[in-house]
Formats: structure tokens, sequence, C-alpha cells
């Protein structure tokens, strides 16, 4: 059964952002005074939603406690500093993406706000071959919760098992198959391991997928 809609993560997928808002929101928490294991804070960042990692950060500094999206305003500035010499871009998936979107439509479905999804597409150049983009605020529980791909699926009027998600996070390699959908892995030498162990396919870079057909009906 040929695919009917292609589903991508951001970070890690797309573009690699996540080293980088793990170095500001450091950086951040040192401009206030607090000690933070950087391996740690790694592990909250990577393949999760912005809410988690906040409960995640008020929990060990509940005198910092805010509200997610003032947290996401105040690091925003330590972020632009870590980006403003690195090409966040992962070209040979933002070329996948470019190309499945001839096909069968695409969107994006991350854990990151609306905002940073919406400066990314433009970053990357990807406007028009996006059908739309879910961010945080859209779902209400991160991954590997499924309901951001399921959300995403519904509103694409495309049965979950028409699709196909690509990942790069052992929570989102979850999510996608709790969601019924087939999981493509992106698992790049350079980035931190992640368990790829659930995913229908693993691949080093994206430039290597070729569309496969999906769960039979």
């Amino acid at each position: 059964m040929i695919p009917q809609a292609y589903i991508f993560d951001l970070d890690g997928t797309l573009i690699e952002t996540e080293g980088l808002w793990t170095a500001a929101i450091h950086k951040w928490l040192l401009s206030r005074g607090k000690e933070m294991d950087y391996a740690t804070l790694n592990r909250w960042v990577l393949g999760r939603s912005w809410f988690a990692i906040c409960d995640d950060i008020f929990e060990r500094f509940p005198d910092l406690r805010a509200a997610p999206i003032e947290l996401l305003d105040v690091t925003r500035a330590f972020y632009f500093k870590e980006r403003a010499t690195a090409d966040i871009r992962i070209h040979s998936s933002v070329n996948l993406l470019r190309h499945l979107s001839q096909t069968a439509p695409c969107v994006i479905v991350s854990g990151s706000a609306r905002e940073d999804i919406r400066e990314a597409v433009e970053l990357m150049d990807v406007g028009d071959c996006l059908k739309f983009y879910l961010g945080c605020e859209d779902y209400p529980y991160g991954k590997p919760h499924p309901i951001g791909f399921l959300t995403a699926a519904e509103r694409l009027g495309v049965a979950p098992e028409r699709c196909v998600v690509f990942e790069d996070s052992a929570a989102g390699i979850l999510a996608g198959k709790r969601a019924g959908m087939t999981v493509v892995a992106l698992a790049r030498s350079e980035s931190v391991k992640q368990d790829t162990s659930k995913a229908d396919i693993v691949l080093t870079d994206l430039g290597d997928y070729s569309p496969l057909p999906t769960h039979e009906a």
C-alpha cells in the first residue's frame, strides 16, 4: 500500500537545534546561579516537548517556576547566540521533504513552539511543501504519546496506517508506532545515540530513503 502522507519531526530530523537548545538552557541556568549536569539536561531536551522540558526544570528548580512560554522567551536570546554561527539544516532531510511533497501531503509534528517551527520552515524554505505544521501548543501531550501524530492524520483525513513518520528520537519513534504508523528512524553518526529498535527502518541519512509500502489496511 502506497503511503498517503508523510509526517516529519523537526529537531534532529530536519534541523539540528536540540544541542543548541541544551547549551542555551544551560547558560541561562548558570546566569541564574543554577548548576546543572549538562548530560542530564541534554537527556531532558532530546526528542521531548518544550512543556516536558519545563516540567523537569521546574521540578529541579522550583524557584524558577514560570509559564513555559515565558521561559521559552527568556531562553531564546541564549539560543540565538548559539545559532548565530551554525547552519542548522540537515540538507539531505530537507531535500527528501521537498521530493516527497510532490507525491503526497507532508506535515511537521514537533514538540517545539509554533513560532520556532515557523522560523525553521522559513529557514529551510519549505513552506510551499507543507500542508501544515503542529507544535506543542496544538496537542495536550508530548511524545512518546501518539496524540500529535494522530491529530495530524485526522486533520489530513488519512488513516494512521497510511502515514510514514520520520523521527530521530526514541520518544518520537515510540509515538509513531503507538499511532499505528510506519516509522523511519534517522540515526546520524554525529547525533546522540537513541534507541531505534522499534523503528521499521533505520537510516543514517534520509537521503537514502526510498518510499516503501506501509502497513496493509
